[in-house]
């Protein structure tokens, strides 16, 4: 009896002591596929539900948690206009007035589905506390509140990969508890360690439309010159290539 005892200690052991809670679940999915330092072309497409189209396309330059800026490629009308995130605050430029302005986390990002939050704020890990933890066969279940003094959704329930811990599906809810969208990831791709593509699907619980963003020509850099992030500098930014 005591060796069956024992034995089934030594078993229950190691799942209870190395388990990983949902912030170091989130943080490694993180990790794992967004890259710290990257260049990247970033295609948006929304689909209205009589079939109308809309494409945007965005030259972007990723360095760590905070720091993202992306220049407008298409539509040529609006070329080379920014968009800052620059560690809690949100800026557009417009090359069609030349202003700066200061842009809600929640505010819709150019007739997408998203906003800017969303395209802007890629490392849920650094704006989400995990409330909840769940476990299904193949999946993490975790439930995100925003942290104390960060912008974000009342909630983010977001389905991972136990085997690879990529994302897999994220519902987005309002703080009075109503779903406001979905997104499932389509495809995630690597060349060896770094990612080289990414497509997500972004939907209304209606499926009334959708807008579908793909991440391509992921470049991994050393280092982004700190100007690229600075505000006084940003109406220079849209040559950036």
């Amino acid at each position: 009896m005591k060796k069956i005892i024992l034995i089934l200690l030594l078993l229950w052991i190691p799942s209870y002591f190395f388990a990983l809670s949902g912030e170091e679940i989130l943080k490694k999915s993180d990790e794992q596929w967004v890259p710290d330092i990257c260049s990247y072309l970033l295609t948006m497409k929304t689909i209205e539900s009589g079939g109308d189209e809309k494409e945007n396309q965005f030259k972007g330059f990723k360095k760590g948690s905070v720091k993202n800026v992306m220049t407008v490629v298409k539509p040529k009308k609006i070329s080379g206009s920014v968009f800052l995130r620059k560690d809690d605050v949100i800026f557009s430029y417009y090359t069609t007035n030349h202003k700066l302005n200061k842009v809600a986390y929640q505010s819709l990002f150019m007739g997408s589905l998203l906003s800017y939050g969303d395209v802007l704020a890629t490392e849920l890990s650094f704006d989400y506390n995990v409330s909840k933890t769940e476990e299904t066969g193949e999946d993490y279940i975790l439930t995100l509140t925003p942290k104390q003094g960060q912008s974000g959704y009342g909630k983010v329930v977001i389905q991972i990969g136990k085997k690879d811990f990529l994302p897999k599906k994220r519902d987005y809810y309002a703080l009075s508890g109503i779903l406001l969208k979905s997104c499932v990831f389509n495809k995630i791709e690597f060349d060896g360690k770094n990612l080289s593509y990414m497509e997500q699907e972004f939907f209304e619980p209606l499926k009334e439309r959708k807008t579908i963003v793909s991440l391509s020509s992921v470049e991994i850099l050393k280092d982004i010159p700190e100007k690229y992030y600075n505000e006084n500098f940003i109406q220079y930014l849209s040559g950036l290539k």
